[in-house]
């Protein structure tokens, strides 16, 4: 039986934004991944869950992100539903943004915690307009990863989603150069990855690419491992 750990991470992607046009007096935003991605995946894997809402924040308060746990922690033990929703940080348009980040098939359920938000003065943005965007996202989410190999790791909930440990400490943006570099110089094109990192019961950082591929086979992730080696040594990493 696989080796199963529970963490709380932090992840920052790069999302396309559009505004998702609803009755309700909030604004909403709806992502997909960079252009392309969505396309090429198998129909079997193309599902609700890679597909995100975002609620903005009317204003930054304090521990923001302990308000909005606890609020979906009474939610979730009043109702019995489990749900994704995390909160997460944003700017858009030269605006900062706190946000709560959920799955599309959960749209009902998040509208019905709503009054649980406002109860800890969480007030959210008032519709507007709003002009697509690509931008940077970072959120918390809390993920169950299975060990299927040394080394390698699966999203419980979503198994053509993997974790690969790296041993590197970088930004966002040379994450991103370096994945630019795999798919130019690389056998390994189809695939889209996420910077993750989370603490440990050391209190030390562990560091992740989150990858998601239509072509994902376990044998092809310790290809990424080596080509991602190979990126970190053109960027004078290692």
């Amino acid at each position: 039986m696989p080796n199963t750990i529970s963490k709380l991470i932090c992840v920052s992607e790069e999302v396309e934004l559009s505004k998702f046009d609803s009755d309700l007096n909030f604004m909403i935003l709806e992502s997909n991944h960079i252009d392309g991605y969505y396309n090429s995946v198998p129909q079997e894997t193309n599902k609700p869950l890679e597909n995100h809402y975002f609620l903005l924040m009317k204003k930054s308060i304090p521990c923001f992100q302990d308000r909005i746990i606890r609020s979906i922690s009474f939610y979730q033990r009043d109702t019995n539903n489990k749900l994704h929703v995390y909160p997460g940080h944003m700017n858009v348009h030269g605006n900062e943004y706190n946000f709560i980040r959920f799955r599309k098939n959960e749209f009902e359920k998040v509208i019905e915690m709503i009054p649980y938000f406002e109860k800890r003065n969480i007030e959210f943005v008032k519709p507007k307009r709003f002009s697509a965007v690509r931008t940077l996202i970072q959120f918390k989410e809390m993920v169950e990863m299975e060990e299927i190999k040394p080394n390698i790791y699966r999203d419980k909930s979503a198994h053509h989603v993997f974790f690969l440990p790296i041993a590197l400490d970088v930004e966002y943006i040379t994450f991103s150069k370096m994945l630019s570099y795999i798919r130019n110089n690389c056998d390994f094109k189809q695939f889209e990855a996420s910077l993750v990192y989370s603490v440990n019961k050391q209190y030390k950082i562990d560091d992740y690419a989150k990858i998601y591929s239509p072509n994902c086979e376990e044998e092809r992730l310790s290809e990424f491992d080596d080509n991602f080696n190979k990126a970190a040594k053109e960027f004078g990493l290692i």
